[in-house]
């Protein structure tokens, strides 16, 4: 559990510095280990400098596994039916 928050923790903030990330959510696993997993994260996120940049919030997801494809299934949705296009979309 130490070594993949030690692994997240510079893939968030590596990711937060070019997408201004508000936050990282994941959940595609048993909870409990989940909730060490993001706890671990968060004191492995606190020994890196964050002048300059947002520290994200780390939340335990709610859809599991299907959450990348039901993203990916809103985006048709969001390209003809938002009444913001650019609020989702790169055009």
């Amino acid at each position: 559990m130490a070594e993949a928050a030690e692994a997240l923790a510079p893939c968030i903030t590596s990711g937060t510095a070019f997408l201004d990330l508000e936050a990282v959510v994941d959940g595609s696993f048993c909870r409990p280990l989940l909730q060490r997993l993001l706890a671990q994260t968060r004191a492995a996120l606190a020994h890196y400098d964050w002048e300059g940049l947002w520290m994200p919030e780390l939340h335990a997801g709610s859809i599991g596994t299907d959450a990348r494809a039901l993203g990916g299934a809103l985006l048709p949705l969001h390209a003809n039916f938002a009444p913001y296009r650019e609020l989702f979309l790169k055009v």
